[in-house]
This record gives C-alpha cells, sequence and structure tokens, in this order.
C-alpha cells in the first residue's frame, strides 16, 4: 500500500519532471510547430475524399458515419493525430538524453519508473494541448452533447493519451538499448495506426481487412471515442456498435498497459544497459 509521504514525493517527483521536460522543449520552438502543423497534413486526404463521396452521393453511409456527421469522425481523427505525437515524441527524448550523457544519471536516480513515465506523458500532453484544445472545442460545438457524455469523452481521450505514453516508453527503451528490435517495433507500430481505423472506418476497407482490424487494441481506444461521442447525439444509431470488447481492451489496457511498459522498460533497460556511446 501506498504511503500518503510516498504518493506527495511521486507527485512532487512527477511535477518535476513536467517542468524539466517543458522547459527543454520550449528550447526548440520549431520542432513544436512542426508537431502542430504535420496531423493537417495527415488528415487532409481523408478530408478530400469524404468530401468526394458524400458529394456523389449523400446517402452514403459507413456505419454509423454519414454526410451529417463525417466531419466529427475527422476532427476526433485530429485530436487524436495530436495526441499521437506522444508515440513519436518518447524516443526523440531518450535519444536527446543520451546524446547529452544524462540519461545514466537519469536511470540510476531514485525514481519510480512510473514517475518517469508520467512526468514524460504529462508533458506531451501539455505540449499538444493547445490544437488539442482548439479542435475538441469546435467539434463540441458543431456536435454538443450533454455534460454525461463529455466526461466520458473526456475520460477515452485520457485512455488513448496512456496507451500511447505506454507505447512512447516502450520505443524509448528500445531506442537507446536495442536499435535492431526498435525498428521492427517502429514497423509494427506504422501498421497497428494504419489498421486503427483513424482517417477512415472500418466499413471502408475491404472485407478481408476487417478482421485483421478487429484484432487491433488501438482501433478500440480510437473506436470507442467516437462511439460515445456519438451517442451524445443519436444514441440509438451509436449504441448498436459498441460491443463489451471495447469495454473490455480499453479498461483494461488503460490498467494493464502501465504496468507491462514499466516491467518491460526495466527488463531491457536491466539486462541491456545504455548502448550507442
Amino acid at each position: 500500500m501506498v504511503s500518503k509521504k510516498s504518493l506527495r514525493t511521486n507527485i512532487k517527483q512527477i511535477k518535476a519532471f513536467v517542468e524539466r521536460n517543458l522547459y527543454l522543449e520550449f528550447r526548440f520552438k520549431l520542432s513544436i510547430f512542426t508537431r502542430y502543423f504535420n496531423p493537417f497534413i495527415q488528415i487532409l486526404m481523408p478530408l478530400i475524399i469524404f468530401n468526394v463521396i458524400f458529394t456523389i452521393r449523400e446517402d452514403y453511409q459507413f456505419g454509423y458515419w454519414t454526410g451529417a456527421n463525417f466531419v466529427l469522425f475527422l476532427f476526433i481523427a485530429f485530436c487524436v493525430q495530436f495526441l499521437r505525437k506522444i508515440v513519436l515524441n518518447f524516443p526523440y527524448l531518450f535519444n536527446r538524453e543520451k546524446y547529452w550523457k544524462t540519461l545514466q544519471a537519469l536511470m540510476v536516480a531514485p525514481v519510480n519508473r512510473y514517475v518517469l513515465l508520467f512526468g514524460f506523458l504529462i508533458a506531451e500532453i501539455i505540449l499538444v494541448s493547445i490544437p488539442f484544445i482548439a479542435f475538441f472545442i469546435i467539434a463540441y460545438i458543431l456536435f454538443p452533447i450533454n455534460i454525461f457524455y463529455l466526461i466520458l469523452v473526456i475520460l477515452s481521450f485520457l485512455s488513448i493519451s496512456v496507451l500511447f505514453g505506454c507505447l512512447g516508453l516502450i520505443l524509448g527503451i528500445l531506442v537507446i538499448t536495442k536499435e535492431g528490435i526498435y525498428s521492427v517495433f517502429e514497423l509494427g507500430l506504422t501498421l497497428l495506426f494504419w489498421l486503427g481505423c483513424l482517417s477512415y472506418p472500418l466499413q471502408i476497407f475491404p472485407e478481408i481487412i476487417r478482421p485483421i482490424i478487429l484484432l487491433n487494441p488501438i482501433y478500440y481506444f480510437i473506436d470507442l471515442i467516437r462511439i460515445v461521442w456519438l451517442m451524445g447525439i443519436d444514441f440509438e444509431s451509436a449504441i448498436a456498435f459498441l460491443t463489451p470488447i471495447h469495454l473490455i481492451v480499453v479498461i483494461g489496457g488503460t490498467i494493464i498497459l502501465p504496468i507491462f511498459s514499466v516491467y518491460l522498460f526495466n527488463t531491457f533497460y536491466d539486462k541491456f544497459g545504455i548502448s550507442g556511446y
């Protein structure tokens, strides 16, 4: 059981990590700008394609997405794309510490590895918060929902942020210990995102690919956000697409993944140390 003193210490350490990482990140303002700009490029093609489809046939429907609500689909994709930068930035952060030769001191410091994970994660969330909040507010203005569903949507976004932080931590430890494995894991992660229905709905994919998508845990994190938001608009339409697997994967993953990622972090670091100096 965690004591109050230990909890206060962990919170202070997380706060210190957040402040430290934000200070370092804001030294490179151009990289922050590109982090804001890249998601626009990534979502531009789906926007063009959906506009063409629903201009040709207004009665087209992909699951619960129609010409009336596909803009919400894309705005949620924008928000997730901003949060996805968390995954990509973790390896950069660890490589930076490695290059500056401060990583060894960070590893031997009396800091809980969960503090390390959430310190980096909260700092990354703060860095993407401005464009994320902007698109979230616009989506809410266009597709308002009551406070109950709004809270559920926010909790779903927090869950996917934890997922991205855990994946980022795994990438981070691989890039400083086993770069060969890192390349394979990064490729696999790219495929998982491609099959996560971030930019296109499940029903737009060929039948042969859909069973593979349904094995992808990232799909359920993203899809739950959309279903919950749509439940606040059209409950009957959205609830038909909510399955127990959505809840099991998201709730279970949010609890288990931090434990698994920290375990993997400790295992790889203890076995391989820091390589590449």
